[in-house]
């Protein structure tokens, strides 16, 4: 059979796994490992070797169809973040609200930023419009006493 594989829809992708494959692109996809499920698919031995698309676009369908299995994600309200920042052991002066960019598009990072300039991330966002995590970066901010910067309101 005669094809490129790069340019295989996820279906057909999935079909040419081994099972042993497939079982460790799942396990790494329930715990949202992405790129290790991405790694999975690039090692399996698919020949010819899948483009790196065609692997994130088959670990996209398989979040989307395992989404009730998904461990969830860790809280991103303003009682844990500032609890988190508390918790670094050293006073937090600023926090830091940026784009940044995986291969799944666009998210937003919260970072805080203690007197020696030392960064410790707090939480990230995807998929989601940049104004709830700004109201959450600015709660925190307020209860830390510390100055927020923050992306411009164009988006990324």
């Amino acid at each position: 059979m005669a094809h490129d594989d790069r340019s295989l829809p996820p279906h057909e992708l999935w079909a040419v796994l081994p099972w042993e494959a497939r079982e460790r692109v799942d396990a790494h996809v329930v715990r949202r490992a992405g790129l290790s499920a991405v790694r999975e698919v690039l090692d399996a031995g698919v020949s010819p070797r899948p483009g790196l698309y065609a692997c994130l676009e088959l670990v996209h369908v398989r979040e989307e169809i395992l989404a009730d299995r998904l461990v969830p994600l860790p809280p991103r309200d303003a009682d844990t973040l500032t609890g988190r920042a508390r918790a670094l052991g050293r006073p937090v002066v600023a926090l830091v609200l940026e784009w940044d960019w995986d291969s799944w598009g666009p998210l937003l990072v919260l970072s805080a930023l203690d007197g020696a300039g030392e960064r410790a991330e707090l939480a990230q966002w995807q998929g989601c419009p940049w104004d709830g995590p700004l109201a959450v970066a600015a709660d925190v901010a307020g209860r830390l006493g510390a100055e927020l910067s923050g992306p411009g309101e164009d988006g990324p």
